[in-house]
């Protein structure tokens, strides 16, 4: 309490009352949500037309530019797990239209809302502090701005299933049917996102309730678990009858487990930190730990007898393990846990530089211009492969996508691809259609020196005995091969 003197008649002391103190801003409640998405926003954006499409990515652009009764026709055959994503994007690029930003916003736009939700789930288990740490981590991790930038549907998965998580740490906290409802919508979304990403998530949950054994919880979470658990059921079903698109994938061996964390994280040494600090992290939340290394151990497990294993199929573990391994680094204090987020970007900058090459995507495929354009002549053709054993559909994608007209003209084709659902194109049988160009182009996705692999018998004999190889060119998975006919014929 301050005074002052008053002089009058009678000198008194008066009380004069200092000002009520106003409530200090904070501005750390609304840094805590935006800085986390803002990374997310700005790595996922940086260079994020540079890396070429690749195979899958190609494969979502031929299949938007169908009809509805083309994709439909698609989907009954080959890829009925993505329908739900294809129709999605379908009708989005009828708007926003098939450029190579167009293609990959959606999923960069998910990745930003998965990292919101990552910041939710930290506070909720550690407070804002936690909160902005877990948004950061996940944000600076290379897989979030990869698969941030890739126009699939894995980022649309992370964004669901953690959507997902939160859902039942509120269903757990306090079971209510509300919870319970939206729980199983979020758990439907990850579902129609990627249905095996979801029944691991499932899994995953179960054992999060299981070690809760609450029958009241159990009585909420187990109904809401199935009806959300069907979409990802009846799609997985389907796609049973569609096993030879996953022929790519083998049985986990010693060798592949090496790699996993690097394939998960895109890099070793992140791996190695997040991981670390997650199982430290990981007794502070049984529902965290579940759904962070749940997925992972799970398809581990059963991609030792099965080939079932992809990396990709657990990315929707990172949002736990960012929240795990930020509440376990603030248990060091502030200083030390913004060097683990400081040390975590170090580390992982090579591998964002990587996936922001020209082949960051693992495909050079842009590079079929530069190769062809300044060399085509007239009368030159394109040939492609008939199989391959993973993407056989990409080198007819790479050359529509890539080479613009006027361009050296796929003679041996008949039916585009994904005409009446069939996946391929449809070919002139024994490449009888070919005549008798003077220099074919042949593009494959591979590096096989032999320019002639896998093509059909009659096609493969048509051209070694009319045609010989001039000149190759090598990059990832583009490999391009001149060959002229032979001056005896």
């Amino acid at each position: 309490m301050d005074t002052v003197a008053r002089s009058d008649a009678q000198t008194a002391i008066i009380p004069r009352q200092r000002a009520a103190p106003t409530a200090p801003a904070r501005p750390t409640t609304w840094l805590t949500w935006v800085a986390p998405a803002l990374v997310t926003a700005v790595l996922g954006g940086w260079r994020l037309t540079t890396p070429a499409l690749w195979a899958d990515e190609l494969a979502t652009w031929g299949a938007v530019r169908l009809s509805w009764e083309q994709l439909r026709e698609l989907t009954d055959n080959v890829d009925i797990v993505l329908a739900p994503y294809y129709a999605a994007m379908k009708a989005y690029t009828s708007i926003a239209g098939t450029s190579t930003v167009a293609l990959r916003l959606p999923a960069l736009l998910a990745m930003i809302a998965a990292t919101l939700l990552t910041t939710a789930l930290g506070r909720r288990l550690g407070g804002p502090a936690a909160g902005l740490l877990a948004g950061l981590i996940f944000a600076v991790l290379p897989a979030t701005s990869r698969y941030g930038q890739e126009a699939r549907s894995y980022a649309f998965a992370i964004f669901a299933g953690t959507l997902a998580l939160l859902f039942l740490i509120r269903l757990l906290d306090r079971p209510t049917v509300a919870r319970a409802a939206g729980y199983a919508g979020a758990v439907a979304l990850t579902g129609l996102s990627h249905p095996l990403s979801a029944l691991l998530v499932l899994a995953a949950h179960g054992a999060a309730v299981a070690w809760r054994r609450g029958p009241r919880v159990a009585a909420f979470w187990l109904p809401a678990a199935v009806l959300g658990g069907l979409p990802a059921l009846v799609l997985t079903a389907l796609g049973a009858r569609q096993r030879g698109q996953l022929s790519w994938i083998k049985v986990l061996t010693i060798d592949l487990l090496q790699v996993v964390p690097d394939r998960i994280f895109l890099s070793g040494a992140v791996a190695g930190l997040v991981l670390g600090l997650a199982v430290l992290g990981a007794r502070e939340s049984a529902s965290l730990a579940a759904a962070g290394f749940g997925p992972i151990l799970l398809l581990l497990v059963a991609g030792l007898f099965e080939p079932i294993w992809s990396a990709r199929y657990v990315l929707v573990s990172l949002p736990a393990l960012a929240v795990l391994a930020a509440v376990a680094a603030l248990r060091f204090g502030p200083r030390p846990a913004t060097v683990v987020l400081l040390l975590l970007t170090l580390i992982g900058w090579p591998a964002q530089l990587d996936a922001r090459a020209p082949a960051g995507h693992s495909e050079d495929s842009a590079k079929i211009a530069a190769v062809i354009t300044p060399l085509e002549r007239p009368g030159d053709v394109v040939v492609f492969p008939d199989t391959h054993p993973s993407i056989p559909w990409a080198p007819r994608d790479i050359y529509e996508r890539y080479l613009s007209p006027p361009r050296p003209p796929d003679v041996l084709r008949t039916e585009p691809q994904r005409t009446d659902g069939r996946f391929l194109a449809t070919e002139c049988p024994a490449a009888t259609c070919l005549g008798a160009p003077p220099r074919i182009w042949v593009i494959r996705v591979d590096n096989s020196a032999d320019p002639y692999a896998n093509m059909i018998g009659p096609k493969r004999k048509v051209l070694a005995d009319n045609y010989q190889p001039v000149r190759r060119w090598q990059y990832p998975l583009l490999g391009i091969t001149l060959l002229e006919r032979k001056p005896s014929r």
